[in-house]
């Protein structure tokens, strides 16, 4: 029989045991429950349901966490979280204010300071283009100029977009480069942001060849091009180049309507493999402008619509492909509205080219492979690709 004073000592210390498992590993714990000083509701019964449990965590957040965090954040926080669990590296959300930028972007205007950028071979920021008249050219950036910081951040690697993100911002608010030019010494711009109206394309005329580069495939991209050639023609173009070197890509509606320009009305463009669909086919929309040869110039950052556009190209044999390997991304990406007036992206089909060749994560590879270091086309005397390009355009005249 337990005398009375063992007994005591083992109630005493399962006590002690029980509060220890309170602080584990330098951490402290509290655990309340229905008799505790502080009752926290609990949904009635077991669920496994998402948006029950998020609604819960959120609940504990607000009425326990020692400083809770604000609605805004955990909205974003959570919706962040699910589109994580697609591992899907073209994911996005965009709060209100983001998604309005991203619509003034595709709509061909948006607050920035008016530069085209790409990544040099260590991925590191090279201005590609400077628009006249903007906030940059003011300033004296030039293309060519790496930069090497942007409001005091530096990065061993940047992605394209979160430098494109830091540059841009509301009007009147300034951005501050850090910029390497050749061999002088690091110098620092400080730039006003203004509202940016985009130019489509920019024309030029090399004796009988006509040259159109296109920045990107926002909502003004195919009638540019359509312009462009139609004018070119007017002063005597007899071939063209087509620069999509630096294009990111945009709207696959774009890309399409400007192969239509090129190829005869009912061919296949691209390819569309969605999630639990047969696959889709989009097709030449017909209105071609242009029988003349082309040539098309790409580079490593020439992505998304740029390679539906080359790869559509070259597997008809209407253009020859001149430049690097493109980008590689293969796939679409869908805009979803959001009840905040925000919204999210993600991918939904991957595309292929009407031969049914991949390009995702594969990119397209030129006719005629022609290295460069991107900086150098800011001077089309040293622009190796563009030289190449034009004498092949040149070649095909009257061929």
């Amino acid at each position: 029989m337990m005398n009375r004073g063992m007994k005591a000592f083992l109630v005493t210390l399962a006590v002690l045991v029980t509060l220890s498992a309170g602080f584990v590993g330098g951490a402290a714990y509290d655990r309340v429950t229905s008799s505790g000083a502080s009752p926290i509701p609990l949904l009635a019964g077991s669920t496994t349901d998402p948006g029950a449990l998020v609604d819960q965590v959120r609940g504990l957040v607000r009425q326990q966490a020692l400083v809770p965090s604000s609605d805004t954040s955990m909205t974003t926080d959570a919706i962040d979280g699910v589109l994580a669990s697609l591992e899907d590296s073209h994911s996005q959300y965009f709060d209100p204010k983001q998604f309005v930028e991203f619509n003034q972007q595709q709509s061909g205007e948006f607050y920035g300071i008016g530069v085209v950028v790409g990544l040099d071979t260590s991925s590191q920021p090279v201005i590609a283009q400077v628009f006249s008249g903007t906030p940059a050219a003011k300033a004296g950036l030039k293309a060519g100029d790496v930069i090497y910081s942007a409001n005091g951040v530096h990065r061993t690697k940047w992605d394209l977009d979160a430098f494109v993100a830091m540059v841009r911002g509301a009007k009147g608010t300034r951005v501050t480069l850090v910029v390497k030019r050749g061999k002088q010494p690091l110098f620092t711009l400080k730039i006003t942001r203004d509202r940016i109206t985009v130019p489509d394309t920019m024309t030029k005329m090399y004796g009988k060849v006509g040259y159109i580069r296109l920045a990107q495939f926002d909502d003004n991209a195919a009638a540019g091009v359509k312009a462009g050639l139609t004018a070119l023609a007017a002063r005597g173009a007899k071939s063209y180049v087509i620069d999509l070197r630096e294009n990111p890509g945009g709207l696959v509606s774009q890309a399409v309507a400007m192969v239509s320009m090129f190829v005869p009305e009912g061919g296949v463009v691209v390819r569309v493999d969605a999630r639990g669909v047969p696959e889709r086919d989009e097709y030449a929309t017909g209105g071609t402008v242009t029988g003349k040869p082309v040539v098309l110039l790409v580079d490593a950052n020439s992505a998304s619509a740029a390679e539906i556009v080359t790869g559509a190209l070259h597997d008809y044999g209407r253009a020859i492909v001149v430049g690097t390997r493109t980008y590689g991304k293969g796939s679409i990406q869908t805009i979803f509205p959001l009840r905040n007036s925000g919204a999210v992206k993600f991918t939904t089909a991957h595309y292929l080219t009407p031969k049914k060749h991949v390009i995702d994560k594969i990119g397209v590879t030129p006719d005629v492979v022609v290295p460069m270091d991107p900086q150098l086309q800011s001077d089309p005397a040293h622009d190796t690709q563009l030289q190449r390009a034009l004498r092949i355009a040149e070649s095909k005249i009257g061929g």
